[in-house]
């Protein structure tokens, strides 16, 4: 009965783990634990074997090097003692000066490309194959003081083959300077080299041949490990030629092992997966209970964009899947809009934040409309992590809050429209026109063209911090404060320091720093007197095309208790332009985060010098959309361009 009992439940574990086998959650789970488990480890065996193969390859090259020199010192002395024993004995094959060569039939033929003296005298001796008795034969030729030598390899070709210091495996080379031929320990290749080496070879530099080198080369998809020494008292070249598969035969054998040890720890990650994913399957059927009782609409996502957790319902108990915008479901939207976000990040996590906020207007199936925040946040297992797990993304009907932030901006900007010049003024001598653009329907920006009386005309332009309500209330404040300074004193310098004190004493702290300038034409003495406080500097075309942007004159306003006020005065001259503008129009930017630029608008400025002022307002409102490309402008945007006619 026992055994009946437990043989079920092992039934019903068994069906559980397969169950888990078969979710995408296991496959998800048992992918990372794979990255986070097997993958380190292989990291770390594949730094084990490459330390591994670097030790082998240095020890290899320590133990080539000395053999191959042994090698050298042996073949060379060997070679010495043969022509010395045959030169003795007179045992040699044939001997003749130069022209004696040419009238032999055996080597004429063979050496009719080396025929030349000055060959002969750089060469001394080398190697070169020539028949024999309708036999291929190896010979060696010595050059001395006119007269040649000629001798059979076949006493070489015998010690290659019996050479103590080399391997079985091995292939032994002996080369000319030139690399062009030599002689090998091949049997089957009548001891010459074969002509795949003889290429390779060639691709030796001058330099790799005078010292002792080894090389890592493939050659018909094999790799060798190519030990070369020089025979510094012959003009030969050893070369041994050894099969890296041998050598590197105790590597392989590391890999093997730790391939079945990967391997059985892929098992162990296998069966840790299902175990884990189980888990995880019940933490999700209580994280889907929180989120049926969670506050505002949310969907969170996989890292492929799918969703895993879902309440559709916002605050007022609307189901987004009822709500359109565009044309376009709203649920459907956002799951298109969640895919898109993971696949931004993915492509580039340094440009895109880990949180997106959006607004969008919807409209129910009443045909009502209601104005939703969309949140996306990415979702990580643990915070110090960087590659997101999905993305959580929270609706909220903001209609109410909306509405009542509308009803104060058209409050905040009637306010602020009986502030700002309503209409344009005739002053005779000059033609102006202005630009104004807030970045929301108020802005902080200040500009201003008054009559002072007396045949005196200014024109002022300030930047305060921040956007919005609270900006344009500061700006109101800065433009009471002018117009009571300018109604007591038209002169430049104490205008400025007014304003300073005004600043300093009417303005909160986080609004007590204010850029400002302005242009103050006195047509009594032809001359007009530009004032700076801080405030990026007016351009002044001349009608020559002499442009002058005169710096920062003076220190923002508020910064300090008081200074010493510098005003530019510029003599009044017809066909003149001057331009001012906040910062706001040089900082427009493009989806690619381009500026639209100071030096981009001088430029455009310039080449407008015959245009009206009326024509270069419409051409800069243009151009401002046109580098846009549809991004929302990062600042109040504000421009007043004069002409003296």
């Amino acid at each position: 009965m026992i055994n009946k009992e437990l043989k079920n439940r092992s039934l019903s574990n068994f069906r559980s783990y397969f169950e888990i086998f078969k979710t995408f959650s296991f496959l998800k789970l048992f992918l990372s634990l794979l990255f986070l488990i097997i993958f380190p480890f292989a990291i770390f065996i594949t730094h084990f074997l490459y330390r591994d193969y670097n030790n082998t390859l240095d020890w290899n090259y320590r133990f080539q090097l000395t053999r191959v020199q042994l090698m050298s010192i042996d073949i060379e002395n060997h070679i010495r003692d043969h022509l010395l024993t045959q030169a003795k004995e007179k045992t040699h094959f044939w001997n003749g000066n130069l022209e004696s060569l040419k009238e032999n039939n055996i080597f004429n033929v063979c050496l009719k490309n080396e025929n030349d003296i000055e060959f002969f005298k750089r060469q001394k001796t080398f190697f070169f194959p020539c028949s024999f008795e309708n036999a291929p034969k190896n010979w060696i030729l010595l050059y001395d003081n006119g007269m040649v030598w000629i001798y059979s390899a076949d006493f070489l070709e015998d010690h290659l083959l019996d050479s103590p210091f080399s391997e079985p495996s091995e292939s032994i080379f002996l080369v000319n300077q030139d690399s062009k031929f030599g002689i090998s320990s091949q049997i089957e290749n009548n001891f010459r080299i074969p002509a795949e080496w003889i290429s390779v070879l060639g691709t030796h530099t001058e330099q790799e041949q005078s010292l002792p080198k080894i090389r890592d080369i493939q050659l018909e998809g094999k790799g060798f490990f190519l030990s070369s020494f020089p025979m510094y008292g012959l003009p030969f070249h050893l070369i041994v030629i050894s099969p890296k598969e041998i050598l590197l035969e105790p590597v392989r054998i590391n890999l093997v092992r730790n391939l079945l040890f990967l391997s059985l720890l892929f098992v162990v990650t296998l069966i840790l997966s299902a175990w884990i994913s189980g888990r995880e399957m019940e933490d999700k059927r209580k994280l889907n209970i929180i989120f049926r009782e969670f506050p505002h609409a949310a969907l969170l996502y996989d890292s492929d964009g799918e969703v895993l957790l879902s309440n559709p319902n916002l605050e007022s108990k609307i189901s987004i899947s009822t709500l359109a915008t565009s044309g376009q479901n709203v649920l459907q939207k956002i799951n298109a809009e969640a895919k898109s976000f993971l696949k931004q990040v993915s492509q580039n996590s340094n440009v895109f934040a880990n949180t997106r906020i959006e607004e969008w207007e919807a409209i129910t199936m009443d045909g009502d409309l209601i104005y939703l925040e969309i949140a996306l946040h990415l979702w990580f297992l643990e915070n110090n992590q960087t590659t997101p797990r999905g993305t959580l993304i929270l609706i909220q009907d903001i209609t109410s809050k909306k509405l009542e932030f509308q009803t104060e901006m058209v409050y905040a900007k009637q306010l602020q429209k009986k502030y700002l010049p309503s209409e344009k003024i005739s002053i005779p001598g000059l033609h102006f026109e202005n630009i104004y653009m807030p970045l929301l329907q108020v802005g902080g920006d200040y500009y201003d063209f008054l009559n002072l009386g007396n045949n005196k005309y200014i024109f002022v332009l300030g930047d305060i911090v921040g956007h919005g309500v609270q900006a344009a209330m500061m700006m109101t404040v800065v433009r009471v404060l002018f117009h009571q300074i300018v109604k007591e004193t038209t002169v430049p310098g104490e205008i400025l320091l007014k304003m300073n004190e005004g600043v300093r004493t009417n303005l909160p702290d986080s609004y007590s720093f204010v850029p400002f300038q302005f242009l103050l034409f006195d047509f009594n003495i032809s001359k007009i007197f530009y004032g700076n406080a801080g405030h990026p500097g007016v351009v002044h075309i001349t009608e020559n095309d002499v442009v002058d942007i005169p710096e920062r004159l003076n220190p923002m306003l508020g910064i300090l208790p008081t200074f010493s006020p510098k005003i530019k005065e510029i003599k009044l001259s017809k066909g003149d332009r001057f331009f001012l503008f906040t910062d706001g129009l040089s900082d427009v930017r493009n989806n690619r985060n381009e500026q639209l630029g100071n030096d981009e608008l001088v430029t455009f400025f310039i080449s407008s010098k015959t245009n009206p002022i009326i024509q270069i307002k419409e051409t800069l409102i243009e151009m401002v959309k046109n580098h846009s490309q549809g991004a929302s402008y990062p600042d109040d945007i504000t421009w007043i361009g004069i002409e003296i006619i």
